[in-house]
């Protein structure tokens, strides 16, 4: 066997993708670590060849791990591989005795949204699924011993918590994800087959009347920052619950909110023009870093579930107490609708409302959308502005 050899020069670089392509063979065969990933190696031949291998410890043994060749492998892949055979040590495996692909949820999951959901608009509410729901009902386990009834028994938590139609949300997640594994070979069988969606969803039309609204922007008052400021803030804007939940001061341009398109739902980047009323509430937090809304600083305010009865409780105290208006179930994606048609009674138009909501339904879809490229940023100001004179007036400011 030819001798090893261990430049000191090269012995702890992080290895670059450039770097690999440019190294030359010598007579001697050349293990050369990736600083950049513990018990990683490049394998250069006298021949020329090169291949990627880990180096690892299991049951007190030294072992080694060919995991491909390069260019079929670059370097990227080798690393993703090594940390997914890394991950499986610390779980009692050895990652020389199992396929090359991964079979825990993990890291099949995160190969999902990095191969397959990011190709696609809905890598911020699918992540979000993933983190919220997902993980922690099947952390750890191995894709073959998920079950049917593992995968309705989850659901059944979610309805239960209150969240019928977030039950539908992950069901559908977990449906393309386990597809997806199929057909990768990664999983034998996709165990959300056969089972409906737990909940029937209803087109929700509900939208605060102007009594209701006057009452809302009173409770928000007394309740105040975080979760009030959050509240009105998500009603001036017109914008959706978590993107407004995620806002931080260095997503703000000027007297614009961008909106990067890892946050946007439908993963498209969006601008939202701060009108005079926005920036009075951005003021409130005392802040200029990090969250908008938060209690901590370290985290975006959550639990908004929570928040909003909260909130509706104080709207009912209010009611009963100076107002007598009666206050219907609301929830707080109706506050968007209610922006919508707040706007349209303004007489902003119906494709205006579109860009500054982020929807690409309507006017926007297909052929038209592909072709109109304007941004409406001059439309969208006015409108946002208008549709805050509407509210001070309702709430007599």
């Amino acid at each position: 066997m030819l001798p090893l050899c261990y430049p000191n020069d090269v012995q702890m670089k992080v290895l670059t993708q450039l770097g690999i392509a440019k190294l030359k063979a010598t007579s001697l065969r050349r293990e050369l670590p990736d600083g950049g990933m513990t018990g990683l190696y490049l394998i250069v031949q006298p021949s020329g060849s090169k291949s990627f291998a880990l180096r690892y410890r299991h049951s007190g043994r030294s072992k080694k791990l060919t995991l491909g060749k390069y260019p079929q492998m670059s370097l990227l892949q080798a690393r993703e591989r090594a940390r997914e055979a890394l991950e499986s040590i610390s779980y009692g495996e050895d990652p020389s005795r199992r396929p090359g692909s991964p079979q825990r949820f993990e890291p099949a999951f995160r190969s999902f949204l990095e191969r397959h959901v990011s190709q696609t608009k809905g890598t911020y509410e699918t992540t979000r699924i993933y983190e919220h729901d997902l993980l922690p009902a099947f952390r750890g386990k191995v894709l073959s011993d998920i079950t049917k009834r593992d995968v309705i028994n989850l659901l059944d938590s979610i309805v239960d918590r209150g969240s019928p139609v977030m039950a539908n949300r992950v069901l559908a997640a977990l449906r393309k994800f386990f597809s997806w594994a199929v057909s990768r070979d990664l999983a034998r069988r996709n165990p959300c087959d056969g089972i409906k969606p737990p909940s029937k969803e209803q087109p929700r039309d509900r939208i605060l009347r102007d009594e209701e609204i006057s009452v809302f922007w009173k409770a928000c008052e007394a309740i105040g920052y975080p979760y009030g400021t959050y509240f009105q803030f998500l009603l001036l804007s017109a914008q959706r619950r978590t993107e407004v939940s995620g806002m931080t001061f260095e997503e703000i341009e000027g007297d614009d909110w961008i909106i990067p398109a890892a946050r946007a739902k439908n993963g498209i980047k969006h601008r939202v023009p701060i009108t005079p009323a926005m920036n009075s509430l951005l003021q409130l937090s005392g802040r200029d870093t990090g969250y908008v809304f938060t209690v901590t600083g370290e985290y975006p305010v959550n639990n908004l579930g929570r928040a909003a009865t909260r909130l509706k409780k104080k709207m009912t105290e209010i009611s009963d107490l100076k107002s007598s208006v009666a206050v219907e179930e609301w929830k707080p994606h109706d506050l968007r609708r209610t922006a919508a048609s707040g706007m349209a009674r303004c007489g902003i138009f119906q494709e205006v409302i579109e860009r500054v909501q982020n929807r690409v339904s309507g006017k926007f879809a297909g052929v038209a959308g592909i072709y109109n490229r304007y941004e409406y940023e001059k439309e969208k100001r006015e409108a946002l502005e208008k549709w805050a004179d509407r509210i001070f007036h309702i709430i007599g400011v």
